[in-house]
């Protein structure tokens, strides 16, 4: 086979095979995508201490809680129950970063759907005042707390069991899954195609190239028309013989 040939062949079996791992790789970032958001910093606790990791200086964006339960107003005063029904009480907490924290000073906050809501932080019972993010596992959100802490600890205390979430963890592994995700299934695509393209062509020129094994050849002459040696041989000159006049007296 052509050098050239195994050479295209070689670099389209190895972008395929690097295409294959990308996909791979694409894959198992949609699975952790499901454990990321599911990354509880607690989990059916009536208290806990929660660690604050500031690391740009400028403030968290703080924790969300969770309870379990349902948007349901059965007694119409247009609060949700699961608010009415769940005090959360931060006993200490660090200090928050004054340009961006509402006044809110770290303290525990009702707020459901902020953006659908109008983007007022509150309990009531509408419709577009709900998140159903997580109810796969029976959990509905009812507020956060320590919205623009610098790094420490915070501490509270609830009269219901909650689950609560790092906002800033979530959102951070989010986003390095979704990138892996992107990163895999655009390479992987990439990788397969350019190494498909690669292997057809070197299919073609397998096809139709010639094998660059230099092929000796030896030249025999025929039986019948041998050179002889002796056409090297340098030709003796004929020599003339001359025989000496004769004189002789002539009578």
């Amino acid at each position: 086979m052509n050098t050239a040939t195994k050479v295209v062949l070689v670099i389209g079996t190895l972008l395929v095979v690097i295409g294959i791992g990308a996909f791979a790789l694409g894959a198992g970032g949609i699975s952790e995508l499901e454990d990321d958001w599911n990354n509880f910093e607690v989990e059916g606790e009536n208290n806990g201490t929660l660690e604050v990791e500031d690391k740009d200086g400028k403030g968290d964006m703080g924790f969300t809680f969770w309870v379990k339960g349902k948007y349901l107003d059965e007694n119409n005063n247009n609060i949700w129950d699961v608010c009415e029904n769940t005090n959360i009480t931060i006993i200490s907490k660090p200090q928050t970063n004054p340009t961006w924290d509402g006044d809110l000073d770290g303290d525990f906050y009702y707020e459901v759907d902020y953006a659908g809501n109008g983007n007022v932080s509150n309990c009531d019972a509408v419709i577009e005042n709900i998140d159903n993010s997580r109810e796969d596992k029976g959990l509905v959100k009812i507020g956060r707390a320590c919205l623009a802490c610098y790094s420490g600890e915070i501490v509270f205390q609830s009269n219901q069991e909650v689950w609560v979430t790092n906002d800033d963890t979530v959102t951070e592994e989010l986003t390095e899954s979704f990138g892996v995700i992107a990163l895999g299934f655009i390479g992987g695509f990439g990788g397969i195609c350019c190494g498909v393209i690669f292997l057809i062509i070197g299919l073609i020129m397998a096809l139709t190239m010639k094998d660059d094994k230099v092929q000796e050849m030896m030249f025999t002459p025929p039986a019948d028309n041998q050179m002889l040696s002796a056409q090297t041989a340098v030709s003796t000159p004929n020599k003339t013989h001359m025989s000496q006049p004769d004189f002789g007296d002539k009578t």
